[in-house]
C-alpha cells in the first residue's frame, strides 16, 4: 500500500509538472506571436512614417454601442485619443472610439456601423467601405470611370487632419464584383488584410507624416 501511495504521489507530481510546462509553453508561444505581430506593425508604420503607440489586446467582443470591438492596454496616459487610426502589420484594424487612462475601446472595421472613404491602388478610384460583421466588407465605388476588378487593392483615402483615418493604410483586396453595376456606382466584396479574429498586438497612429504615402504600403502580391 505504501508503494502504491508513493506511485500515485509520483504520478500526481508528474501531472502537475506537465501542466506547468504546457502552461509555460503556451505563454512562450503567445509572447513569440505578439513579438512577430509587433514587428510587422512597426515595419508598416515605419514605411509610412506614422508615429504609433503599440498595445496588447486585452479583450475582444461587443459593447452596448458596437458589435465588433477590442479593448487595448493603452489609453490617454500613452497619448491615445478618440478618433485615431488603429493598424497592425497587415493594415487597417479599426478606429479608437472610447479612451480611458490606461485602456481604450477600438471599433473594428468589421463592425456593421463602420464606414471609411477608400481608393483603389493604381487607378485611385474612390469609394466607401462598410463593415458587414465578418472579415470582409462591402465597397461601393462612387463612379464608373474605371472598372473595379477582382484582386484590386483597397487603401484608406484619409480624412481631414488625419482624423479618424490617416491616408494610405491597406484595407483589403477585392474578391468579387457585383454584376448588378450601373452608371452611378459599382459594388464589390473586399476581404480585409488583417485577421480580425487573431489580434494580439495593435498600433494606434498618434501622428502621420506630412507626405501622403500614396500606394507605397500596398502589400506584395501573393506568390
Amino acid at each position: 500500500l505504501t508503494h502504491l501511495g508513493r506511485t500515485r504521489s509520483t504520478i500526481n507530481n508528474l501531472r502537475e509538472e506537465n501542466a506547468k510546462l504546457r502552461s509555460q509553453l503556451r505563454v512562450h508561444k503567445d509572447e513569440h506571436g505578439e513579438a512577430k505581430q509587433l514587428k510587422k506593425a512597426l515595419d508598416l508604420a515605419g514605411k509610412a512614417r506614422y508615429a504609433v503607440v503599440s498595445a496588447r489586446v486585452l479583450a475582444q467582443g461587443s459593447t452596448g454601442s458596437f458589435t465588433r470591438t477590442i479593448t487595448i492596454d493603452a489609453g490617454t496616459s500613452s497619448g491615445i485619443k478618440k478618433n485615431q487610426t488603429v493598424i497592425n502589420g497587415a493594415g487597417l484594424v479599426g478606429v479608437v472610439k472610447k479612451v480611458y487612462g490606461d485602456t481604450a475601446l477600438i471599433m473594428l472595421i468589421s463592425d456593421p456601423s463602420f464606414k471609411i472613404g477608400t481608393r483603389i491602388a493604381g487607378t485611385q478610384q474612390i469609394g466607401i467601405i462598410s463593415g458587414d460583421g465578418t472579415n470582409s466588407g462591402i465597397l461601393q465605388a462612387l463612379d464608373n470611370r474605371e472598372e473595379i476588378k477582382k484582386g484590386d487593392v483597397v487603401l484608406a483615402r484619409g480624412s481631414a487632419n488625419n482624423s479618424p483615418f490617416v491616408p494610405g493604410v491597406p484595407i483589403g483586396t477585392i474578391t468579387r464584383v457585383s454584376s448588378a453595376t450601373n452608371s452611378v456606382s459599382q459594388v464589390a466584396d473586399v476581404r480585409f488584410f488583417p485577421n480580425l479574429n487573431a489580434l494580439g498586438v495593435v498600433s494606434v497612429v498618434v501622428g502621420a507624416s506630412k507626405n501622403n504615402p500614396r500606394d507605397a504600403l500596398v502589400p506584395p502580391a501573393p506568390r
